[in-house]
């Protein structure tokens, strides 16, 4: 009885979301709730609510209010699902009970495209537990058979399933992943990359899941980063103008350059307000408009950023500000004569 109570909730929670306006609900409320309900649904054990909640965000391509596929947040939830069933380390005795639970999804549903990605993500995370998240020189010898044993099985497992599971555009971003952490070719690389734009070119989480192949950390540079931008803008200038360069920068900036991605990247300030605007024209929502504040500081866009830092006034976002003393530094910058 109890878990029908928390379920009604979640249910009138959706409800609520997918009916109320941006402005009544915050895209990481709303982001969280998803995430939530796909991470309870698969702790429960209920594959079938699995399986119809993501087809529906798989065949309406929703979306939440800032412009983030609605299927992302629902990955997110299952992989916060595998992060806290196997918490503490990479023990087999934690990892096994939950590889044994998905292959129960993937009987049960054997036609469901999120139940092999799942697994895959299940075995991504426990060869990633024996690696860590350092650098090559910082794993410990011991470490490596493992942790490509794993990678190596969500390959094949995910080759084996694809005719079913790349219906899903997140089975090409769970490829890229496997690609980085197996040190594909950039040949190799490229045709996958290609092959997921091809059948679905304005899924934002590939493109992330490809630039961190392109990040200097891993197998790329600053220019092929750049290059990669530019790409992207050509491939859906159609729907998105210049957006995609300012998220690609934007996501840059969360896995390697920081608040120095002005200075550390190639990144422009022109074309980056660019694809803010056209993001915020078509996504006007707090999350966005923060964010495009505080770049307009890092970009030392002084009119801009003060432009901005007054229409975010009624909706500041303190997550949206790393480190929350930042938008206080840029207030004091942007008013100064």
């Amino acid at each position: 009885m109890r878990l029908l109570h928390i379920w009604l909730s979640i249910f009138l929670g959706l409800v609520f979301v997918q009916h109320s306006n941006a402005a009544n609900v915050s895209d990481l409320e709303e982001s969280n709730l998803i995430s939530y309900a796909a991470q309870q649904s698969f702790m429960d054990g209920d594959f079938a609510e699995l399986d119809r909640i993501s087809n529906i965000y798989r065949m309406e391509k929703s979306r939440t209010s800032s412009g983030l596929w609605k299927l992302t947040m629902f990955y997110c939830g299952i992989q916060q699902a595998i992060d806290a069933a196997t918490e503490g380390g990479k023990a087999e005795s934690k990892f096994h009970p939950l590889e044994k639970k998905i292959r129960k999804w993937m009987r049960q549903s054997p036609n469901s495209p999120s139940a092999h990605i799942a697994y895959g993500q299940a075995l991504i995370s426990h060869g990633w537990a024996y690696r860590g998240d350092g650098y090559a020189d910082t794993v410990k010898p011991e470490s490596w058979a493992p942790y490509k044993k794993y990678i190596a099985k969500a390959r094949i497992e995910l080759e084996q399933h694809k005719s079913v599971a790349a219906s899903d555009p997140n089975w090409y971003v769970t490829m890229l992943t496997v690609s980085r952490a197996e040190n594909w070719s950039y040949r190799e690389f490229d045709a996958l990359l290609n092959e997921a734009l091809d059948k679905e070119p304005l899924f934002y989480q590939t493109y992330f899941s490809a630039l961190q192949y392109l990040l200097p950390k891993w197998h790329g540079g600053l220019r092929e980063v750049e290059s990669f931008a530019q790409n992207a803008v050509k491939r859906t200038q159609q729907q998105e103008g210049s957006g995609m360069y300012a998220r690609i920068y934007w996501y840059a900036s969360q896995v390697q350059f920081s608040n120095e991605i002005f200075v550390k990247s190639l990144a422009t300030w022109p074309q980056m307000r660019r694809g803010f605007d056209d993001i915020v024209r078509k996504y006007p929502d707090p999350w966005n408009l923060n964010h495009y504040a505080k770049f307009a500081c890092l970009a030392k866009d002084k009119s801009k950023a003060r432009q901005l830092l007054k229409q975010i006034e009624p909706i500041y976002l303190r997550d949206a500000w790393s480190p929350p003393q930042l938008r206080t530094h840029c207030m004091i910058w942007a008013n100064r004569a």
